[in-house]
């Protein structure tokens, strides 16, 4: 096989794919009946199968396969039990006791958003307008995590062949393509096959590159277990190699990650895809199903990605491949570059190949000092290869470059299982596999755009518009935003923000401090609308103050406190850069906890909707309860 065909097989099968999503979402198009329920709602047809495989691909994005094995390849494994395991308790218990009211209600009274059975709900006009406001602020970082997932797939397995740039822009023109033409139906039809091709990738990619790992799958291991990071402090989270396991995981940490799931009920696109089961039985397959094809994919990818860094060869792909140290090496190690990691590891070779030296010098302070003098020279001159530099930078002890190494190092993270497919998987497999991987990048990405154009079409344009659209103009308008909120996500994803941050930090975060309005409004006759503002300020207010606090203080900053120790402060600013709070706990606590106290205080001291409204949604004067999974 000639090298230009073994470096660009993968992106051919990857190219074979798209076309096929392609086509699906055309053929979608010719099925379709021309009218707003069907092309936003699939005219709530999905059948029990059908409707499991579509939820669980809407869920799964970049961040389930991408994220979890870049942040189990910089801090361990202990990602899966902080993430996986909530989340396959969690999100089956909100499809079966939310999910299921809201498919219920949708199909009574015709509710096609959750702005929509909101307003009706609560007699309230502009705060549902609001609330649409910030729900889809919100759900722009979660396209942008798809886009830059793409970008980073086509990139890797092409050596940079295809920009980062043009790999986004390819695989969101396709989405975009496919949800236009087709509406949900084309979603749906291209989840099935998606969400079959990213449950095989975890279960293939797993065996096989385990099986061919350098002293076999039980020798990785023992590698990653006798790792000299392993011996931090149970609190020292961030640093590559350290094998997170149940004991060294601050429990405010862990018990903030269960609330994470709470999310997956409030993002539109989800709450959307109930209102579109044939029948409520639809659920009972999803419920039951749902929490095993969640550890077919968590548990393959964050296992692979906390075995990463003891893969020598792979660890220095990914890191070679960064931005970060790109930039650093086109600059030949002598600017500084705005990025302060690069800044930090400047300084930090420099002061290395400076240390006098004496005859009572230790060894490896000597040999420190020559490892730096030879890779700053050899970054100057051109005459060491990137992957040399990488190995020398490892090796030296010193304890001012390490930190500063290591923030470059693994700045790339989210695309570890990229580089372990190239190194360790046959081309050709590897292309497949990596279908399987942008699969669950295009699966959500397709449902995400949908539910905002479902959104802005039904909440504001036709809302509005005072019922005089026609069915036609609705269609035309969900299409035009279509392209205008895959546009703008494109350009934010030009950054390449880190995906496991950016979807924890505000997605998730924002969307699980938004479920007590969810919960109240199904499930209590007495809340109020001023109860959902409430809400909805409250998490605006906090998404505010995190990003202000992220661009104004630096890590190992407190915000609120002067304490030493930092977990003893009100509020600071952790080693990654994210807001944190007293004893480790994560933003979402306070936003969640928060929230549900506020609509409860406030819906006790504020007018509830009308007696007729009341009755519409709780006859007979008894609070709601899900339907029963067991009839039709």
């Amino acid at each position: 096989m000639s090298p230009w065909l073994i470096h660009w097989l993968p992106a051919i099968v990857i190219f074979i794919y798209l076309a096929v999503v392609l086509y699906i979402g055309i053929f979608a198009f010719r099925r379709g009946k021309g009218t707003g329920e069907d092309f936003f709602l699939a005219s709530r047809s999905i059948g029990s199968i059908v409707f499991f495989l579509a939820l669980f691909a809407t869920n799964m994005t970049a961040f389930a396969i991408l994220g979890s094995s870049g942040f189990s390849y910089r801090v361990g494994l202990g990602v899966f039990g902080m993430m996986a395991t909530s989340s396959a308790l969690v999100i089956p218990l909100t499809l079966f006791f939310i999910g299921t009211r809201l498919w219920a209600v949708g199909k009574r009274f015709g509710h096609m958003t959750q702005v929509a059975y909101f307003r009706d709900r609560w007699e309230c006009s502009h705060i549902g307008t609001l609330i649409f406001l910030l729900t889809a602020a919100m759900l722009i970082p979660y396209l942008i995590i798809s886009i830059v997932g793409g970008g980073t797939i086509l990139s890797a397995l092409t050596d940079g062949r295809i920009s980062y740039p043009i790999g986004g822009a390819i695989v969101a023109l396709i989405v975009m393509a496919t949800v236009f033409f087709g509406g949900l139906r084309g979603a749906v039809w291209v989840n099935v096959l998606q969400t079959l091709l990213f449950i095989a990738f975890g279960l293939v990619a797993f065996g096989w590159i385990g099986g061919h790992l350098p002293g076999g799958f039980t020798g990785a291991v023992q590698h990653m277990l006798d790792d000299p990071s392993n011996k931090v402090a149970p609190n020292a989270m961030g640093k590559m190699g350290t094998l997170m396991t149940r004991e060294r995981i601050p429990w405010a940490t862990f018990l903030s990650f269960m609330l994470i799931p709470l999310s997956s009920i409030m993002f539109p696109h989800m709450s959307i895809m109930c209102f579109t089961a044939r029948r409520v039985t639809a659920f009972k397959k999803t419920v039951v199903l749902y929490p095993l094809c969640i550890m077919a994919i968590w548990l393959p990818c964050c296992f692979l990605g906390a075995l990463g860094p003891g893969q020598e060869q792979v660890r220095d792909r990914v890191a070679s491949r960064s931005e970060q140290f790109q930039d650093w090496y086109k600059a030949r190690g002598q600017n500084e570059h705005n990025d302060p990691a690069i800044a930090d590891l400047n300084k930090a070779l420099h002061a290395a190949a400076s240390v006098a030296i004496n005859p009572k010098t230790p060894p490896p302070v000597k040999k420190a000092k020559a490892t730096a003098e030879a890779v700053l020279a050899g970054v100057e001159h051109q005459t060491m290869p990137p992957d040399v530099v990488i190995h020398n930078l490892f090796a030296i002890p010193d304890a001012k470059v390490k930190p500063a190494w290591n923030k470059v190092a693994t700045a790339n993270s989210d695309s570890v299982l990229l580089e372990m497919l190239k190194v360790y998987v046959p081309a050709g497999l590897a292309g497949i596999l990596a279908a399987g991987i942008i699969s669950a990048v295009m699966g959500s990405d397709c449902h995400q755009i949908l539910g905002l154009s479902t959104m802005f079409t039904k909440d504001v344009f036709t809302y509005y518009g005072g019922g005089r659209v026609s069915e036609r103009a609705t269609v035309v308008f969900g299409r035009a935003f279509i392209l205008i909120a895959n546009g703008i996500a494109y350009i934010i994803a030009l950054g390449q923000p880190r995906i496991f941050d950016l979807a924890v930090t505000y997605a998730f975060s924002g969307f699980a401090a938004l479920a007590p309005m969810m919960i109240v409004a199904l499930f209590w006759k007495r809340s109020t609308k001023w109860a959902a503002l409430a809400n909805t300020l409250w998490v605006a207010a906090w998404l505010v103050f995190m990003v202000y606090a992220e661009q104004h203080y630096k890590p190992g900053q407190a915000i609120l406190g002067h304490a030493a120790q930092l977990d003893s402060n009100l509020a600071f600013i952790n080693a990654a850069g994210k807001v944190t709070l007293w004893k480790n706990f994560t933003p979402v606590v306070p936003m969640t906890l928060g929230a549900a106290l506020l609509v409860w205080v406030v819906s006790l001291i504020t007018q509830p909707p009308s007696a007729a409204t009341i009755e519409k949604y709780f006859p007979g004067g008894r609070e709601s309860a899900a339907p029963s999974l067991v009839t039709a």
